[in-house]
């Protein structure tokens, strides 16, 4: 898996399972072999999703809502 398909990875998650259809990409790093892909999906103020998907299986492992 590369950056972008990391990153598509991560949007098909938060749209189709989180019902975020509104998103910026903040940032995306690999990290043990775990993508971490952070998108702010505030429409007026910042809220940060996290999605964390494995590298090898593209299976998303972890997902931190917004506070």
């Amino acid at each position: 898996m590369n950056t972008e398909e990391a990153v598509d990875r991560g949007i098909e998650f938060l749209e189709d399972k989180a019902g975020y259809y509104t998103h910026k990409l903040e940032s995306v790093k690999l990290e043990e072999n775990i993508w971490v892909v952070r998108f702010d999906v505030g429409a007026f103020e910042e809220k940060i999703a996290e999605v964390k998907i494995d590298d090898k299986t593209e299976r998303i492992t972890g997902y931190e809502r917004p506070k």
